[in-house]
């Protein structure tokens, strides 16, 4: 699997669609671990490029630091 993959994920017994956003090792564990976004079709909007604006891989793992789903 890479960044950018669509996957699916059991999430309180029903089957939801991620896509990859990172990966990460597990310093206690050695395990990979995936960084997931949710894709909630309800969300799902368009925009012109222009106004759209680069994040940070940095950035992007301050966000997801608190909102883990096991």
């Amino acid at each position: 699997m890479k960044i950018g993959d669509i996957v699916t994920k059991k999430v309180y017994g029903e089957s939801m669609q991620f896509c990859i956003l990172g990966f990460y090792t597990n310093q206690s564990t050695g395990e990979r671990v995936a960084i997931l976004a949710l894709l909630d079709p309800s969300l799902i909007v368009e925009s012109s490029v222009q106004d759209l604006c680069p994040v940070t891989a940095r950035d992007l793992f301050a966000l997801t630091a608190s909102t883990v789903v096991h």
